[in-house]
């Protein structure tokens, strides 16, 4: 049971909800086993009111594209260390659930270019470092993270990015791997590190790292010591950006840079982006601005962000999301499909009104499922306030010695999987107009296909149904064939659906309340 794929999706009762308040301060107390992966005290998400039922919708497919996409992905932090010591069996099923086209197919994979881990006091958010000294290294220090680095280029992952919590001691003010600053004085150095880093990865791994992201939420340095942080200032960014375009030119130039990875769009990204990447030659090597969704922007936020970007000439990412906890970023365990509704609207609105070209979540894996599988079976199916929301699927982080290697997934896992496993790097994605506020929709297109991943909101009653109209879609005939409908809702994950009924250009379909399904058809 526990490595069951399906997610049932319960819906956690009263008395439940009642146990489990008084354990909120005990919450408190296992902080340390926490991921603190955003910022603190983000605003409520954006979200529209949810009737009962909706009879019926009309979604609009516009027939321009509006960007091209580049890949839905998540990072290996710091899971790598504790599944490394799993079976071979066990981590070749992880694989398959993370890049396999039957998995979440991802596009992008994060490997956390480790800082050491001086001063951190959780010992599985220490990643070690390969640096010794200058120009001297140790590659044979990251074994678990190279493992599965290694496992997502076999994978034919398409972008492989490196980024950093915090440099390595030599490089901080406080010669730690948290709750210091990068030492101005040392920006070439660590920029030099940085480059024969993913020179060395190349050299000895055969494995090409294509981005590399030198500051993750610059704005805090991570004073808890409960994982890596290091802090940038803004006045140092593009000094920093600079420097590390400058080293790559000479070790990887094949490799590129994105920045800066600020844990807030409104108050951090907004208001500073300009003060750095409007600097001198700052264009010449930035490829990527980057940056966390950890305020859960309101639409609005997000379309002054796409503005704001937009004269710099470069696209934009959304690197780092997570642990969303019906109010704010926060403690709780979720693994039904009240939270993959929430992932669902919160990559449509980042994407729709951000013109984001990649959305990552924060952390693949976590074992932050706030209970025992072991002692409790089932808990896993069950929502908690212990955990966190911050991962797809989920493993005992003692798994290695208790035996319990299994992989335990979420709703958020699937929903993720029907955007993931089908807008594919490469696909032009299209403006889609609703009638409804419950129901949404991204589409994207390729040469020969159409994919519609439809989100309805609604939360009771009967199926709404749908009408999905392509104008202006003609290629050859211009017919459209059905080929394919995933739905995940609270009983079902990725469970086949029935094909849409097509006449001309307007597909009509029936997608059940709470749910989100994907429709692929095939243009000829």
């Amino acid at each position: 049971m526990g490595g069951s794929e399906s997610v049932k999706g319960e819906r956690v009762g009263v008395s439940y909800l009642l146990r489990s308040a008084v354990l909120v301060f005990a919450a408190l107390v296992l902080a340390i086993f926490i991921i603190d992966s955003g910022a603190q005290g983000p605003s409520a998400t954006d979200g529209d009111k949810s009737p009962a039922q909706i009879q019926q919708a009309t979604l609009s497919v516009s027939p321009t594209a509006e960007l091209k996409w580049q890949g839905f992905g998540a990072s290996g932090a710091w899971w790598p260390g504790p599944v490394s010591q799993f079976s071979r069996k066990a981590k070749e099923r992880l694989g398959e659930i993370l890049f396999s086209a039957s998995g979440l197919h991802l596009a992008q994979y994060r490997y956390n270019i480790g800082g050491g881990g001086a001063g951190v006091i959780v010992p599985w958010k220490a990643p070690p470092t390969f640096y010794v000294g200058p120009g001297n290294y140790n590659w044979g220090a990251d074994p678990a993270g190279i493992e599965f680095l290694e496992m997502a280029d076999r994978y034919h992952v398409r972008d492989l990015v490196g980024f950093v919590n915090s440099a390595p001691p030599a490089f901080t003010t406080n010669h730690l791997a948290c709750g210091g600053s990068l030492n101005p004085n040392e920006i070439v150095q660590y920029a030099t590190y940085l480059a024969q880093v993913i020179q060395g990865i190349k050299e000895h791994f055969h494995v090409q790292v294509n981005y590399v992201s030198p500051m993750n939420e610059p704005d805090n340095n991570f004073g808890s010591c409960k994982q890596e942080g290091m802090a940038v200032p803004v006045s140092l960014r593009a000094r920093l950006v600079v420097a590390v375009g400058q080293e790559l030119a000479k070790y990887a130039p094949w490799c590129k840079e994105i920045a800066d990875e600020s844990s807030k769009v409104s108050t951090l990204l907004l208001p500073h982006l300009y003060e750095w990447a409007k600097q001198p030659q700052v264009a010449k090597y930035l490829a990527v601005v980057a940056h966390h969704l950890y305020d859960f922007p309101h639409r609005n936020v997000l379309s002054e962000m796409a503005s704001k970007i937009s004269p710099l000439g470069i696209p934009s990412w959304m690197t780092e999301i997570c642990c969303y906890n019906g109010a704010h970023f926060g403690y709780q365990y979720d693994p039904t499909m009240v939270s993959g509704m929430w992932l669902a609207h919160t990559i449509y609105t980042d994407i729709t009104f951000g013109r984001d070209r990649a959305f990552d979540w924060w952390t693949a894996v976590s074992p932050n499922l706030g209970c025992s599988p072991l002692a409790a079976p089932g808990c896993w199916n069950q929502v908690n306030y212990l955990g966190r929301n911050d991962g797809l699927a989920y493993y005992d982080l003692n798994g290695a010695k208790n035996g319990d290697q299994n992989f335990y997934l979420t709703k958020r896992y699937y929903v993720f999987g029907n955007f993931s496993r089908f807008i594919l790097p490469g696909a032009t994605l299209h403006a889609v107009q609703s009638d409804s506020p419950a129901v949404f929709a991204l589409a994207a297109r390729t040469r020969s296909e159409w994919t519609v991943v439809v989100g309805n909101s609604t939360v009771a009653g009967g199926p709404t149904t749908l009408e999905i109209d392509f104008p202006h879609t003609k290629v050859g005939r211009g017919e459209l064939i059905p080929t394919a409908a995933l739905l995940t809702d609270p009983g079902a994950s990725w469970k086949n659906a029935d094909l849409p009924d097509v006449k001309g250009s307007i597909a009509v379909a029936s997608i059940p309340p709470d749910s989100v399904l994907t429709y692929v058809f095939r243009v000829r």
